[in-house]
């Protein structure tokens, strides 16, 4: 029997994106949102989602550009059926392509320099650390299991056209693990975002754009706080949660 339960669909930024996601297992966050917010892609631009995990960025960034196409790579067969029904769901046929298949060996199904940006929300925890979860599709989500931070950013640089970007969001405590791997990989980081909880606090998670440019671009550095001391939300991240920049632009 069809257990109705076992997914549900729920709606990002008031309702403008919709993703189908499973009931137990991996469930979208603001980390997404924020992510989504931060990465400008350009006009035509060609991106790729990699470890889409439903498909909640890739069809964020289609909707905030009408010229843009993403293609999504995601190694969880679940997560693969979900996001492809997804993007019908959000009439994203002619621009969003989700496929199956290892980020790891992503240079092996796309030519050399094939995407203008890359945007990832990986896996937070190293393999072996943390607690692991007994669903697979929430540890190979959370735990850096089938990609390793420092793999991320080489398949990205083999990737990414000669002025390409990669934009993704990390823990700020662990943005030291971002610096060693874009000097590894041969990108430079051109924009961080450090995300505050309240204004006093310290930053708990970073968005960064590293560039494969090898132009003297100076890093810009900004700070997002997402409460005010009474415990609302600020006006800046109401605006982001709600999708406001979700507007066809371009």
């Amino acid at each position: 029997m069809l257990d109705i339960q076992a997914e549900t669909i729920d709606g990002l930024f008031r309702n403008k994106v919709r993703v189908i996601q499973a009931s137990k297992g991996y469930r979208v966050s603001e980390d997404a949102i924020i992510l989504t917010w931060f990465a400008k892609p350009c006009k035509e631009d060609f991106v790729l989602d990699a470890g889409y995990r439903g498909g909640r960025l890739a069809f964020g960034l289609a909707i905030k550009s009408q010229t843009v196409k993403v293609v999504g790579l995601e190694i969880q067969e679940g997560l693969v059926g979900r996001a492809q029904r997804g993007v019908i769901l959000n009439n994203l046929v002619s621009k969003v392509f989700m496929l199956r298949g290892d980020l790891r060996n992503a240079d092996l199904l796309f030519r050399p320099g094939a995407f203008d940006m890359v945007v990832s929300n990986p896996p937070y925890y190293k393999s072996g650390s943390g607690r692991v979860s007994l669903l697979s599709e929430k540890a190979l989500s959370r735990h850096q299991i089938m990609m390793p931070l420092a793999d991320l950013f080489n398949v990205s640089s083999k990737l990414l056209k000669s002025d390409g970007r990669l934009c993704l969001i990390y823990p700020a405590n662990e943005s030291h693990q971002l610096d060693e791997a874009t000097m590894v990989s041969g990108l430079k980081m051109s924009r961080r975002l450090w995300i505050h909880t309240y204004e006093t606090a310290e930053p708990v998670l970073v968005c960064v754009e590293a560039i494969k440019s090898g132009c003297d671009k100076s890093l810009t550095e900004e700070n997002l706080c997402l409460y005010h001391s009474n415990g609302k939300r600020t006006p800046k991240a109401e605006a982001i949660l709600a999708g406001e920049d979700l507007v066809g632009q371009d």
